[in-house]
């Protein structure tokens, strides 16, 4: 291969893989529950099935996603959460329930445990909004819980939660998603805390 065939091929690889520079290593960042919450006086004698949360592509990946205006989203680039969103979010939510002792038993749906009640949660949007720097965390997460017995739908419903960011970069992002993140799932496990209180009269 000649010289300009192998420069064309450097260039080409240039422009389709950005490999971080050594001063910009790629930084992992994790999804945390700040428990402890408090737990319910008793847990309704049901068990509830969580299914994996839905999402839609732009979250499927491990990047943290930004945006500086009104329907434009991109991803950050030296950033990655520690799994993607959705898959981490619905973990989280298992936990805060067994925690809370909302339900006598949480289990993820498709396993062996027969369920009461199924919790099906997606993933709307999860992003920096840049807009006005620093900017602020944005999470709206729908959810549906339904009766298995007869496939009744009890209620549905969508939570906005928004975190300022402490500062304008990835970590600062990551950060405020995280607490946003949190303050949904606080709101979806309330929530769901009044929908079997109503359950059990």
């Amino acid at each position: 291969m000649n010289g300009a065939l192998l420069l064309g091929a450097a260039l080409l690889l240039a422009a389709c893989v950005r490999l971080p520079t050594p001063g910009q290593p790629i930084t992992y960042h994790v999804l945390t529950d700040p428990g402890p919450v408090p737990a319910s006086p008793a847990a309704h004698p049901s068990t509830l099935l969580v299914r994996e949360m839905e999402a839609p592509a732009l979250y499927q990946v491990t990047n943290p996603v930004f945006s500086r205006s009104a329907g434009t989203r991109a991803y950050y680039q030296y950033a990655r959460f520690s799994e993607p969103p959705a898959k981490r979010l619905t973990w989280l939510i298992r936990q805060r329930l067994e925690a809370a002792r909302v339900f006598r038993t949480v289990a993820p749906l498709g396993g062996s445990v027969r369920g009461d009640y199924q919790l099906n949660t997606r993933l709307i949007d999860f992003y920096h909004d840049a807009a006005n720097v620093p900017g602020e965390a944005l999470v709206l997460l729908e959810a549906e819980l339904v009766r298995r017995s007869d496939a009744r739908l009890i209620e549905r419903r969508i939570f906005v939660a928004r975190a300022p960011l402490d500062q304008a970069d990835a970590q600062g992002a990551t950060d405020a998603l995280g607490r946003a993140a949190n303050t949904a799932i606080d709101e979806l496990t309330l929530w769901l805390a009044r929908l079997m209180a109503n359950e059990s009269r």
